[in-house]
């Protein structure tokens, strides 16, 4: 029997897989110096924007966006997107409304991008812009019809038993597809 520490020889850890479950960090985009400057960032935004509420409708129309984003399941929050048409044009006016979202890189014009959208800590409120036509309507009022999304019709009403259904559907939906990420790859 040969030992693991000879030259040549090597030592098959089967239960890695199991037994350390780390997760690495993604990796962060050039522009981003590190996770704590993100952070800060983040908290300078919204100090920002709460500062700003009292004085802009456009501030309560994205704090509005937020709340809606963070806490209503998938399946009510993308009802409207099945009638949203257009696509973003890049111009990153909605990332320069109040302030210059510290996030916002420009390369010229309508050549603009976030540098942590594609990022697990970009903010829901920006990943599922626009909303719904009143979202949509408040940032235009804001950019000057500039943004070239729009809708084309809509979804029924829904009444308050629907939506609690609804609601619930999509609530145990998220705790389905949380589940099946924290479960351990089976050996197969």
């Amino acid at each position: 029997m040969s030992e693991p520490n000879q030259p040549g020889s090597r030592v098959l850890h089967v239960f890695n897989n199991i037994l350390a479950n780390t997760t690495e960090a993604a990796e962060l985009p050039p522009e981003v110096p590190s996770r704590r400057w993100m952070y800060w960032q983040m908290t300078l935004a919204v100090t920002k924007k709460v500062a700003h509420a009292p004085f802009s409708i456009h501030t309560w129309a994205a704090l509005r966006r937020t709340v809606l984003a963070n806490i209503l399941p998938d399946n009510i929050v993308y009802r409207y997107k099945a009638y949203q048409r257009g696509e973003c044009n890049r111009c990153g006016l909605c990332c320069k409304i109040q302030f210059q979202c510290p996030f916002f890189v420009d390369e010229g014009p309508f050549n603009t991008h976030c540098s942590i959208y594609t990022t697990p800590s970009a903010p829901q409120a920006c990943l599922k812009f626009p909303l719904d036509p009143m979202d949509l309507r408040l940032l235009q009022r804001e950019v000057g019809n500039a943004c070239t999304f729009y809708y084309e019709g809509a979804p029924q009403t829904l009444s308050i038993l629907e939506f609690v259904k609804l609601y619930t559907q999509g609530v145990r939906q998220q705790f389905a597809k949380r589940k099946l990420k924290e479960a351990p790859d089976s050996g197969d």
